[in-house]
């Protein structure tokens, strides 16, 4: 298995069960885990369909020595949940003070 490939598996199983974790007693978190939460929700979304979107271009529009597809179809899946929950936390903190 390469490391890309447990990255996007990672991000396909392990992220939505992380983000049902950090779900459960929503009401009771405090205002920056809540938008860290949403952060994670929307940046999963958006791994969603980016991914999808890499993974239905056809074959022949890529070249054997692109990265890009694997980079976004791969790598989006683990990376852009942690970077929105990272900027809803963040967003969170600086409203507040």
């Amino acid at each position: 298995m390469t490391l890309g490939l447990a990255a996007m598996l990672l991000g396909a199983f392990g992220v939505p069960a992380a983000l049902l974790w950090a779900g459960h007693r929503f009401r009771k978190r405090s205002p920056r885990r809540r938008a860290a939460f949403w952060g994670g929700v929307v940046g999963h979304i958006v791994a969603i369909v980016i991914g999808s979107i890499a993974a239905m271009t056809p074959a022949a529009t890529w070249a054997p020595t692109d990265l890009w597809r694997g980079a976004i179809g791969f790598w989006s899946f683990a990376l852009l949940p942690l970077a929105g929950a990272v900027v809803g936390a963040l967003r969170a903190q600086r409203s507040r003070g």
